[in-house]
């Protein structure tokens, strides 16, 4: 019988470590290791749904197009009623547990996705502009500022986009793209690599 290796990265299996991750001065894009995602949907106008998930996970539910909470567990606004937890992989299956518990009997559903989805990291000083090349999003701080994200697309494909910090950003994309969007990243940073000289 085979025996199964969970993953931590995905674009290992399509590239060497001498072409991805991007690392210059001036630019860093890597594909962070595998961590729990969990999908929560329910009214948020309902009181019960609200206090149900901010007690559980110590994290109130964030505004429209916002990210609340911080340390091991965030809460991103992913659309009208949905949201996405970030967690610890090791925290994954309790968070979930305790999420259907305490949203027992409400008009809501808990589901962990995370094996669904890949996930890149861009930052340093051209972040902003290779970020820019791949969606129609301001990347201006006043109007994309840190704590926000967004749902929208990238390179043609649906993503979720978090401004984490100054000149930080996540992408978060369905596992299925990985080749396609790490060539996508890798030539997109082609441009700033003369910032390295």
């Amino acid at each position: 019988m085979d025996k199964l290796i969970a993953r931590t990265t995905v674009s290992p299996n399509f590239f060497s470590e001498s072409l991805f991750p991007v690392r210059f001065p001036s630019l860093h894009v890597s594909e962070l290791p595998l961590s729990g995602i969990i999908r929560i949907q329910g009214s948020s106008e309902s009181r019960a749904f609200r206090s149900g998930v901010a007690s559980t996970l110590g994290v109130q539910l964030p505004a429209p197009e916002r990210v609340s909470g911080g340390g091991d567990v965030k809460l991103a606004w992913a659309g009208p009623h949905e949201y996405l937890c970030f967690c610890s992989l090791e925290n994954e299956e309790k968070c979930k547990s305790m999420l259907e518990e305490a949203l027992a009997g409400e008009f809501a559903t808990v589901t962990v996705v995370s094996d669904s989805r890949v996930a890149f990291f861009v930052a340093a000083e051209d972040a902003p502009a290779l970020v820019a090349k791949g969606c129609s999003i301001d990347m201006h701080p006043s109007g994309f500022a840190a704590g926000h994200v967004v749902t929208t697309r990238f390179a043609g494909l649906p993503a979720m986009l978090v401004h984490r910090n100054v000149s930080e950003y996540v992408l978060y994309f369905d596992v299925a793209y990985t080749e396609f969007i790490v060539k996508w990243l890798m030539d997109a940073a082609e441009e700033f690599a003369e910032h390295a000289a």
